[in-house]
């Protein structure tokens, strides 16, 4: 019995020299900050705007990847990509020399994957970080990188031709409260006999360095699934041929696409010369509308995303 005593009075030393070594590890915890942002929205820039034209500024800035640098360190402590709104830790307590924050968005087709896009990043300065506390930064603007190329857009406004699409797209120019923003915007009618209807950009568009990234953005509304296509040579000089890039489902919305053409412009043999076209895909022989607009051809170089 003296034994049982005795062995069970070991365990409870050993049980509270346990506790109070974990007591002292939790002294040493520190509460971390927190970063809190609700949305980035994308804005004219004040000075040489690309265009002053309603829609050209549309977009959809879903997430952002948030950097700080902090006093004495020459090195970036990322913080992470988040969804917007979010609100995020921070080990560490005082005033950083700067936050970035990289604004991103939802790349379209299957993967759907986040990624900072060409839009500036925003610089801020002066912001204390206190722990226990969150450092709200509430709603942040940001514009376009004025290193991209913005080959060629589409606003649909305001005169009432296409200045790029071939004929089968009716613009609908007085038509503000169907359009996604301004007021007008493109449309392609099909009927129950088409089983496909085909529109496309009639331009053919030369990418000057195989370096760069390729993106189609738009606004889209549409009764029926339609695809978007690049066309071109194998090779220079050779027969062009059509590869579709992805399938837009329909949708009763507006929603904004950023469209990554530059995986199918690497299987042309990164062939400079290239086409964009469009394919309508009447599976069920209904009637409906492709409605379009504020579309825009970007390219930059890689490093700048």
């Amino acid at each position: 019995m003296k034994m049982k005593v005795h062995r069970l009075c070991i365990v409870l030393l050993a049980a509270l020299a346990f506790a109070a070594t974990g007591c002292d590890r939790n002294n040493d915890f520190t509460a971390p900050a927190f970063i809190h942002l609700d949305a980035i929205q994308l804005e004219m820039p004040t000075e040489n705007p690309i265009t002053t034209e309603d829609g050209f500024y549309t977009a959809d800035i879903v997430a952002a990847r948030v950097l700080l640098r902090y006093p004495g360190l020459s090195t970036l402590d990322t913080l992470g990509l988040f969804e917007l709104p979010f609100t995020a830790p921070v080990l560490f307590n005082g005033v950083p020399e700067f936050i970035e924050v990289y604004p991103a968005i939802e790349q379209s087709g299957s993967s759907r994957a986040l990624i900072p896009y060409f839009y500036k990043s925003i610089h801020l300065t002066d912001r204390t970080l206190k722990a226990g506390d969150t450092l709200n930064l509430g709603t942040l603007t940001t514009t376009y990188l004025a290193t991209n190329d913005v080959m060629r857009y589409e606003l649909f406004e305001p005169t009432e031709g296409s200045i790029i699409f071939d004929s089968v797209v009716i613009w609908e120019p007085h038509a503000a409260a169907d359009a996604c923003s301004g007021e007008g915007y493109g449309r392609v009618h099909v009927t129950p006999s088409q089983a496909s209807v085909t529109f496309s950009i009639d331009e053919q568009f030369i990418l000057d360095t195989v370096e760069k990234a390729l993106y189609l953005e738009l606004d889209s509304r549409s009764d029926l699934l339609y695809s978007v296509n690049l066309k071109s040579a194998y090779t220079e000089g050779g027969a062009e041929e059509t590869r579709e890039v992805m399938r837009i489902r329909p949708s009763e919305k507006w929603v904004h696409l950023y469209v990554n053409l530059g995986t199918t412009f690497k299987w042309f043999n990164k062939n400079p010369k290239f086409r964009i076209t469009f394919t309508a895909l009447n599976i069920d022989g209904t009637e409906g509308d492709v409605r379009i607009d504020n579309v825009r051809l970007i390219s930059a170089h890689t490093t700048s995303i």
